[in-house]
């Protein structure tokens, strides 16, 4: 299964594959501590690390988003040629 929320998928630490399955649990009862393993490589991680690292890529996201946007706003604005204003 992949741990996804709004386009962001997360990446287990060890081979970045984006396949988890819960150890010792049914999907329908996974919980923040739920031991999760990776399905390419095996590597255990818990379904809240999963979710924090969503959280750390959206903030990135919203951080290049803002330089974006305040570099664009840095840009000087052409001026009005002669008899436009």
């Amino acid at each position: 299964m992949k741990v996804e929320l709004h386009n962001i998928v997360a990446e287990c630490p060890s081979c970045h594959g984006t396949d988890f399955e819960p150890h010792g649990v049914r999907r329908e009862l996974i919980a923040s501590q739920t031991p999760m393993a990776c399905t390419r490589c095996g590597a255990h991680t818990s379904y809240m690390a999963l979710l924090i690292q969503i959280g750390d890529k959206a903030i990135a996201r919203s951080l290049e988003t803002l330089d974006r946007i305040k570099a664009q706003r840095a840009k000087p604005k052409p001026k009005p040629g002669p008899g436009k204003e």
